[in-house]
């Protein structure tokens, strides 16, 4: 028996369990009576006291109590806040079990879900570096009864800040930076009211140019004081709002555009646009999804949720004739700046993905790297109308791109599957898939 139950009730109180391995999303999963137990924190091999607390028929997850017997992969984790912060929840076990549970969730999910078992094994791949990693990062900042927090949310609790001094993850540069924001934000919002109580600073420190920031608020009154705070530091910055939709710079606030050099392109960039984490550990990305492509000169390609241009300006100068689709504004100016640039041929549509015809282009392959949640079905469906034979499919989160690879039916065969480590610390994997039309 895996483990046995302390509690009074089915699996009420604290379990005794043995963590056998690290579900997608980073927690510990054990088994006790039958149920799956979740145990955020947990490793691979530990045995745990956890109390219960949230069950369901089938599964439950738990707080983690007491560790009876570490892991022999458990490892101290180098961040003090670790235990406490929600931005990277797996330090306390080796980069190689990271990747390994990392590939392990993509395989499960794309069988489990997706209906698809992978021909060969799926192996996340390294980034070049697993620590001090991100050039682009978003905190939260929040007036408190101790003062101005700037962090990230409390590990397992949406609402919660932690405030974070210095995060080692970040690039030594954003770091670095951070005491002059606090400062720049307490200095600025002063007595301010409600408006100015809690927003978000997003900082980003580009090869070859110096650390910028954004801020953002529900209202966006303050902002521009901040920003002016900010700069004052040396931290140049914009401003704008903030809601669900995201991060939207004000009307007036500058883009912050800067000229970066990646992969041989000369790409322009605004602050409002999207550009990966790690644009080091994103080049073997961006390599594997051209090679899984493989457009000869001539065919017809559909580059869709195509930002600022990478895939689009190098497809188009291996002689492919390209269509780059791009609903964000600020990106599509981008996006069109950079095709110039590289040249070829690569016309721009200004479009959400899901108002394009698919077939117009009459597309030999078409590449997608949606948001997190994935393709709509409209999308889906105009690109199974296409008469494309190749996709590939880059995705941030596996699990809507089981869903999606699912929805996409029999008519796809899958061909293969590579996972990147792109966001080393953390839960989170990048993953490319090639479908060919059967």
């Amino acid at each position: 028996m895996a483990a046995r139950a302390l509690g009074l009730g089915p699996l009420s109180g604290t379990v005794e369990a043995e963590v056998e391995s690290l579900a997608h999303g980073g927690e510990g999963v054990a088994h006790v009576d039958g149920r799956v137990v979740f145990v955020p924190g947990a490793a691979p091999g530990d045995r745990v006291l956890a109390r219960i607390v949230e069950e369901h028929p089938r599964w439950a997850r738990a707080r983690l109590e007491e560790i009876l017997r570490p892991s022999a992969d458990r490892i101290v984790p180098r961040c003090p806040l670790h235990a406490e912060c929600g931005g990277c929840g797996l330090q306390h076990v080796p980069p190689h079990v990271q990747r390994r549970a990392k590939a392990r969730a993509v395989a499960d999910l794309l069988e489990r879900v997706g209906g698809r078992r992978p021909a060969a094994p799926i192996v996340c791949e390294a980034a070049p570096r697993e620590w001090a990693y991100r050039q682009r990062a978003v905190l939260s900042w929040r007036r408190a009864e101790e003062g101005i927090v700037v962090g990230f949310h409390r590990a397992g609790d949406p609402v919660a800040l932690v405030d974070v001094p210095a995060c080692p993850v970040l690039d030594e540069r954003i770091s670095a930076r951070l005491p002059d924001v606090r400062s720049a934000l307490i200095g600025a919002l002063g007595d301010e009211g409600p408006a100015a109580n809690e927003g978000r600073l997003a900082l980003r420190a580009l090869p070859g140019h110096e650390v910028d920031a954004g801020v953002f608020a529900a209202d966006p009154g303050p902002t521009r004081r901040i920003a002016g705070a900010l700069a004052a530091r040396g931290l140049p910055a914009t401003w704008g709002r903030w809601d669900r939709t995201g991060l939207r710079l004000a009307d007036g606030a500058p883009r912050r555009e800067v000229r970066l050099t990646y992969r041989d392109l000369n790409l322009r960039v605004g602050f409002d646009s999207f550009l990966q984490a790690d644009l080091e550990a994103a080049a073997a990305l961006y390599k594997a999804a051209l090679e899984m492509l493989d457009t000869a000169p001539g065919e017809a390609a559909i580059d869709a949720y195509a930002g600022i241009g990478v895939l689009a300006c190098e497809l188009a100068r291996s002689g492919a004739r390209v269509t780059a689709v791009e609903s964000h504004p600020g990106a599509a100016s981008d996006l069109r700046a950079n095709v110039a640039w590289a040249g070829g041929d690569v016309h721009v549509l200004e479009i959400a993905a899901d108002r394009l015809d698919w077939r117009r282009p009459r597309p030999d392959a078409i590449v997608v790297n949606p948001p997190r949640g994935g393709c709509t079905r409209r999308v889906i469906e105009g690109i199974a109308r296409s008469g494309a034979r190749r996709l590939i499919y880059v995705a941030c989160d596996p699990a809507t791109l089981a869903r999606d690879v699912r929805r996409f039916g029999a008519g796809w065969r899958l061909d293969r599957v590579r996972a990147f480590d792109l966001f080393p610390q953390t839960a989170h994997v990048e993953t490319i898939l090639r479908l060919t039309r059967t």
